[in-house]
């Protein structure tokens, strides 16, 4: 069964419309442009039309990658950029769990890596937007991230959790998550000026050009909300070597951003009080007493050590 609060704020992707109605199978369709949209779990599958249509070829396109991956070869794709840039992360989701669950050293350091930077995130986004309690949230390519997303609901947000692959959204709604979305960053399928706060972490870099995600995500923010990003350093990598194999491996489409460009885009597009800062100093992998060391000089020498950091963040408020 669909949130009705979320029913509220969704709009077709396609063509915009926010008059969407719910229809005798509990799915949804927009009269605007004749497009349905079913709902899966209670997570509304709001894929715009052109990526829809090629999920029937995900199981037999997605396992050619993880065979070709493992063999490290590559593949000819689709000739659409989008649709090979869709199944890369239904790929890359797969191929993550995959690494994560078989893997006891790769489990240890995406659980420090990922406990730390949840921590850190739900503390800054409170600090940014004076407390949580009873915004909306938009948490934009948040995969599985139940450690930003629960903490955010027992604070009394109401948050929405969105990214492109659906079996990530229908993990964490087992989680214990009471609003997810199936749906594209480039066609936020939102109506504008939907929510307090838009935020991401991580998952920017893999929607190159990086200019029609952000200026979606500004789209949907409220006038005076907070929009923020986290993002690798585009001058920043992890050592492979200290990674089990699988671990940062990157997608064709997958590159590192710099937070000069972030802000450059969000300035264009009406936002103000635009900051940069250092988010994580260390890397993951990184051993635990070289971690706490770099962290702490990272947080006493901030200046210095910024242009360095493994990740930065930027925030700023729209106009």
């Amino acid at each position: 069964m669909m949130n009705q609060e979320l029913i509220e704020l969704l709009a077709c992707p396609d063509c915009g419309s926010g008059d969407l109605t719910v229809t005798s199978g509990d799915g949804l369709c927009c009269p605007s442009c004749r497009n349905r949209y079913t709902v899966i779990n209670g997570v509304p599958q709001m894929l715009p039309r052109d990526l829809a249509a090629t999920l029937d070829m995900k199981e037999e396109y997605t396992g050619k990658l993880m065979e070709a991956m493992r063999e490290g070869k590559r593949i000819d794709g689709p000739d659409s950029v989008e649709i090979d840039r869709f199944m890369w992360e239904h790929h890359l989701y797969d191929w993550g769990k995959q690494v994560i669950f078989t893997s006891n050293d790769a489990a240890k350091i995406y659980s420090s890596y990922a406990e730390r930077g949840a921590r850190d995130l739900c503390r800054s986004l409170a600090d940014i937007a004076g407390g949580v309690s009873g915004k909306r949230l938009l948490y934009v390519g948040s995969g599985t991230d139940s450690m930003v997303t629960l903490p955010l609901q027992r604070d009394g947000a109401f948050i929405v959790n969105l990214d492109i692959v659906n079996e990530s959204m229908q993990d964490i709604t087992a989680m214990g998550a009471s609003a997810c979305v199936c749906g594209d960053i480039r066609r936020l399928p939102f109506e504008d000026e939907s929510f307090d706060i838009v935020f991401s972490k991580g998952s920017l870099h893999h929607s190159q050009p990086i200019d029609e995600p952000l200026r979606s995500m500004v789209r949907v923010t409220k006038r005076g909300g907070h929009i923020v990003l986290v993002e690798p350093n585009k001058y920043m990598t992890i050592p492979r070597r200290r990674l089990p194999r699988g671990l940062a491996v990157p997608t064709p489409y997958e590159h590192h951003i710099s937070s000069r460009d972030v802000a450059g885009i969000l300035s264009d597009a009406s936002v103000a009080d635009i900051r940069v800062d250092a988010f994580t100093h260390a890397p993951p992998g990184t051993p635990g007493l070289l971690s706490r060391i770099w962290e702490r000089l990272g947080g006493a020498v901030s200046w210095p050590l910024k242009h360095i950091a493994f990740e930065f963040i930027v925030r700023g408020r729209k106009k």
